[in-house]
């Protein structure tokens, strides 16, 4: 299930070509969503993303953390219980996606409201999976519902603000190790 939260919330931003509509934040954000996997009950994960750094942070309820660095191309879950953050090559995939998710076509189909705030709703299709997206015209995603390869996830906001987003929570936390797995060992043992 861990894999596929991050899974899922790398389907956000599985979103942009030429004239597409922005997908990641123009200002700093905050927001909380409610994330739902099929065969599992909906849970409440939080967003923070910083925009001149173009990273972000995704907490879920279970205490694990996605620090992801978009430019750089890499992501890692903190795991408290560890005392470490791992990093895997399926993660980075996740964070690589979202920075270079130029691939997707975008069909517009109306407009939609969710947490107070107005969004255009689009289609999107690209080569790993389908969806639909609300997205605010300064790039934040209020509504998501789509599926590729890893399974369907559905995120829905229910709150957004804007404020400074400190750097400190992009970064280890003091006394976090660094834990690499390989290719493909982050799937066995989530089996």
């Amino acid at each position: 299930m861990k894999y596929r939260l991050s899974a899922a919330l790398a389907l956000l931003p599985g979103l942009a070509m030429a004239a597409a509509p922005r997908f990641l934040p123009l200002h700093d954000t905050a927001a909380t969503y409610v994330l739902t996997l099929p065969g599992h009950a909906a849970q409440t994960v939080t967003l923070h993303y910083s925009a001149a750094s173009q990273r972000a942070r995704i907490d879920g309820e279970a205490g694990l953390a996605v620090l992801a660095n978009l430019p750089a191309g890499r992501a890692q879950i903190l795991v408290p219980a560890l005392h470490a953050a791992v990093r895997a090559p399926e993660f980075s995939t996740l964070a690589t996606a979202l920075r270079d998710a130029d691939q997707a076509r975008f069909t517009p189909l109306g407009r939609g409201h969710y947490a107070g705030l107005n969004c255009e709703t689009y289609r999107i299709n690209d080569p790993h999976g389908s969806g639909t997206a609300c997205l605010t015209p300064d790039g934040v995603v209020l509504h998501f519902s789509g599926h590729d390869t890893h399974g369907s996830a559905t995120l829905t906001a229910i709150r957004v603000s804007h404020p400074p987003q400190p750097a400190s929570l992009f970064t280890l936390p003091a006394g976090y190790g660094q834990i690499d797995l390989p290719p493909g060992a982050l799937a066995a043992i989530l089996r």
